[in-house]
């Protein structure tokens, strides 16, 4: 049976960065509006992990390469 793809790690990386990027520049106008400020901080840390997660596979899947092309 073929293992499942990790939906957190099947991500638009550009989309989920310029989100990332959209919700800081929020932050950056100094907006007072409590509620929306934690829901943003809350996705904000949630397309943090997404991006960090997928990024160490990146660097997996290249030590990976790298190892199969230096032996």
């Amino acid at each position: 049976m073929p293992e499942k793809k990790s939906k957190k790690l099947d991500v638009d990386v550009a989309k989920s960065f310029a989100e990332l990027e959209s919700i800081a520049e929020w932050f950056e106008k100094g907006e007072a509006d409590l509620d929306v400020g934690l829901k943003k901080y809350e996705r904000a840390m949630e397309l943090a992990e997404v991006l960090r997660e997928r990024l160490e596979q990146a660097e997996n899947k290249i030590t990976d390469i790298q190892k199969r092309h230096n032996t």
